[in-house]
């Protein structure tokens, strides 16, 4: 009865001494330290090899106390819009209108003409400065920023200009550019802002304080014939659709007609007729002929709305391109 049951078992089961030679021998707690420290040594050592990449600098361009840059992947566009009294909207990975050369995908609380004033302040205090992917700080005082963007002077407008900042730190844009449907395209995108920090006086949103962080690879395409040096006068005049066509209409000398239902999406509009918001644009021209940056404007039989510009283009301009398309979202 025995031998028949030992036939099915292993002889290494009733053989505890053989098994236990043919093991390795177990490492201590101290070897197996020994051994963690030795890798993690040698890992270190393979990385510092590497070639290291360089700081990216990027030098922001100079322009003058009574102008500001405006980069044309983001006014040819719906990024900001000329909302005002509606509720924001929350968007997540959201195609945005723009010109048929430019592709835009957001993430975050809508921005509108008024976040734009104060992230173009905040390039303007930057200008001329060269920073790196280490990033350096751009400080300000708040009151003197209201100030230099003409908002009133109160515990409202800090409020306002904190939350504004927020937004733009927490916000994510992908832009894909392209000169011409065979060219190799640019992508580039992050927050506008990258972090902050404040000091804060009286009450608890009253932060009096600021130092920011530009992203400086949105900051590095302000090159000659990406972006439009705008008058800061008369921008700050200006109702928010009448911003957003005087950025519009800055980056082209001759800007071609186009319809108003396509400017009607380009600007970001939520006036649900159009009939409405032609009537809107008309007084918004009109505005843009009296502050003399318009020679004139006409509406034509096909509903295309047709400028003449009364201001030359500073060097940075981009010329004429010929097209008049828009990247429409699916």
């Amino acid at each position: 009865m025995t031998n028949k049951t030992s036939s099915f078992i292993s002889s290494e089961f009733f053989s505890s001494s053989a098994t236990s030679e043919a093991s390795p021998p177990k490492e201590t707690a101290l070897q197996i330290v020994a051994r963690l420290e030795k890798a993690r040594v040698g890992k270190k050592s393979d990385l510092q090899s590497l070639p290291q990449r360089p700081p990216s600098r990027v030098q922001i361009p100079l322009w003058s106390e009574d102008h500001r840059p405006v980069l044309h992947d983001l006014v040819r566009s719906a990024l900001f819009t000329c909302g005002q009294r509606d509720a924001r909207l929350d968007l997540k990975a959201k195609p945005i209108y723009a010109l048929e050369h430019i592709k835009i995908s957001y993430t975050g609380e809508e921005l509108r003409q008024r976040d734009y004033d104060v992230y173009l302040q905040i390039l303007h205090l930057s200008r001329g400065a060269t920073v790196d992917n280490r990033q350096e700080w751009v400080e300000f005082e708040a009151r003197a920023l209201i100030r230099m963007l003409g908002w009133t002077q109160n515990s409202r407008s800090l409020i306002e200009l904190r939350e504004t900042i927020r937004r733009l730190t927490a916000c994510a844009l992908e832009v894909t550019r392209s000169r011409t449907k065979t060219s190799a395209a640019v992508v580039y995108g992050g927050p506008l802002l990258l972090k902050y920090a404040g000091a804060q006086e009286g009450g608890f949103d009253e932060v009096t304080l600021w130092k920011v962080q530009i992203n400086s690879e949105v900051a590095a395409q302000l090159k000659p014939g990406d972006y439009t040096r705008i008058d800061w006068q008369i921008r700050n005049r200006l109702s928010p659709l009448e911003k957003w066509l005087h950025a519009f209409y800055s980056t082209n000398q001759h800007p071609y007609p186009m319809k108003v239902e396509t400017i009607h999406k380009l600007c970001g509009s939520r006036m649900a007729e159009i009939k409405f918001f032609r009537r809107a644009i008309k007084a918004a021209l009109g505005r843009l002929v009296e502050v003399g940056f318009l020679s004139s404007w006409q509406l034509d039989d096909t509903d295309k709305i047709k400028v003449i510009r009364s201001q030359m283009v500073t060097a940075h301009d981009q010329e004429d391109t010929g097209k008049d398309g828009v990247s429409v979202p699916n």
